[in-house]
């Protein structure tokens, strides 16, 4: 079965929708849930052996290049099940499974365009493939089960060669990103050595979907409130810089890319080291790069010399009089070019691997980073995600202020290699009522800029929206124009 073979979920169906070809069905299995796919057509015995005819024909023709559209394989594979005198019975289901074959991604096709999943999870032959779902959690099992390890490196090898990395004995371990036809991006970690794995290959794909998730969506699953994301708008505006922390795939990227949603009047400029921050086709004045960095197999290469890292990227963006400065995510000694630029003037926001407050001061003053002390006063605003079983939720929103600079009673404080802060806790999580709640009366900053009654209109104009299910990312950028159209009139 093109080296697969689907074993049933059990229990009831509780959802069905479309993805790319087939039929997906949510099953409420045991405690929990179970993802399964329902091709268009029932995979036969000879159904099989005309599909390997067909694509062995097509191979052997060189008929089938990668820029190929949907529309020419389709004659092709036309033109192949005639010369194979495949019975009429069997075109239909031939036809079918050759199109994820030899031009998609066999039987991950549906999976990888199915743009409610945040991870594909492939652990190696037969195990069943897991999904994290946005709507029915996290480790879902799927019916599909990978059966043979030749035909998934297949398949992967096939998308490291669109993106030319090498993927094999050599270079066993390799990630990688393409973009789908819809326009969704997926990052690709691979491991198919039994050098290094017991049962390979071990491949995680990351989904993001071709829109941006807009504040009004994180409103609706209540990852944050209306009020915080409006306080989080406001201080952006205003040149406040924002630093989102959490652990891997807690949302901090997601929430960062929300909040620049709110901004359509501002000239962004974004560094990333993967294009993972999306505007829409209407956000024109904005700059948005990515790394191009040097691999072990790129030396030697042509243009291997002129690999270009995050750090060289923050100072362009430097240079391109921007706004608000972005980095997708910090790792390093980038950081010390966003600091500089918010340090005169600019706006900044990122995100960074931290679990709390704490560490995420420690570990930017660290050796590894080398922050001073001082520079820390840059980030005025800390955002804390968390991943809980029942979503993504805004953990904690904190206000960092420098004692020295600002001298103040703060209610919180913490020394970081002798300087001495205060943390204004403005926003945190309440459990019982799974609500990110906010007093803006604590807020040091905004008590600087004046904008408590503004803030509580923006949480008005956000709730409202989330209410009527204005949650694309284009409707949000016109409604925010319109809002502040309306701020201008006299």
């Amino acid at each position: 079965m093109l080296g697969f073979r689907i074993e049933p979920c059990r229990g009831s169906a509780v959802e069905e929708y479309a993805s790319e070809g087939a039929r997906v069905r949510i099953y409420r299995e045991g405690g929990g849930y179970c993802y399964a796919v329902e091709y268009a057509f029932p995979y036969l015995e000879a159904v099989g052996e005309y599909v390997y005819k067909v694509v062995e024909y097509l191979t052997a023709h060189q008929l089938v290049r990668p820029s190929i559209t949907r529309d020419e394989l389709g004659k092709l594979v036309d033109m192949a099940v005639r010369e194979l005198g495949v019975p009429r019975q069997l075109r239909a289901a031939v036809r079918y499974f050759v199109q994820l074959e030899a031009a998609e991604y066999s039987y991950l096709t549906p999976l990888l365009y199915d743009t409610r999943l945040e991870n594909v999870n492939i652990n190696g032959v037969d195990v069943p493939i897991y999904v994290d779902h946005r709507d029915y959690g996290y480790n879902l099992r799927t019916n599909i089960v990978p059966a043979s390890r030749e035909a998934l490196v297949k398949i992967v090898g096939r998308v490291y060669a669109e993106t030319g990395r090498p993927l094999n004995e050599q270079y066993p371990i390799q990630d990688t990103y393409v973009r789908l036809r819809n326009g969704a991006l997926l990052r690709f970690a691979a491991v198919i050595s039994q050098r290094v794995a017991r049962n390979p290959p071990y491949v995680s794909v990351r989904i993001q979907p071709p829109s941006p998730i807009s504040p009004t969506e994180l409103v609706r699953r209540r990852t944050v409130s209306p009020l915080a994301a409006a306080y989080l708008w406001y201080l952006l505006e205003h040149y406040k810089s924002v630093m989102i922390i959490g652990g891997t795939a807690s949302g901090k990227t997601t929430l960062l890319n929300s909040l620049l949603l709110l901004l359509p009047h501002k000239r962004l400029a974004v560094a990333e080291e993967t294009p993972e921050i999306r505007m829409p086709p209407s956000y024109q004045n904005a700059v948005m790069l990515f790394t191009s960095p040097m691999y072990d197999y790129m030396r030697g290469l042509p243009g291997s010399e002129s690999a270009i890292y995050l750090i060289d990227l923050v100072k362009y963006i430097l240079r391109a009089r921007p706004d608000i400065v972005v980095i997708g995510e910090s790792r390093g000694r980038e950081v010390h070019e966003l600091i500089q630029g918010i340090l005169v003037g600019h706006g900044g926001a990122t995100t960074f691997h931290a679990e709390d407050v704490v560490e995420a001061l420690v570990r930017l003053t660290g050796e590894a980073i080398g922050v001073s002390p001082d520079q820390l006063s840059a980030f005025h605003v800390i955002v804390t995600m968390k991943k809980l079983e029942r979503g993504r939720r805004v953990a904690s929103i904190t206000e960092l202020v420098w004692l020295r600079a600002h001298p103040l009673s703060a209610p919180a404080k913490i020394t970081v290699r002798g300087e001495e802060f205060g943390l204004v806790t403005v926003g945190w999580y309440n459990q019982q009522t799974d609500a990110v709640e906010v007093d803006l009366r604590r807020s040091f900053w905004l008590q600087r800029l004046g904008g408590h009654d503004e803030v509580l209109r923006r949480a008005e104009l956000l709730a409202a929206l989330a209410d009527r299910g204005i949650v694309g990312a284009e409707e949000v950028g016109a409604a925010v124009r319109r809002y502040y159209d309306q701020l201008r009139k006299p």
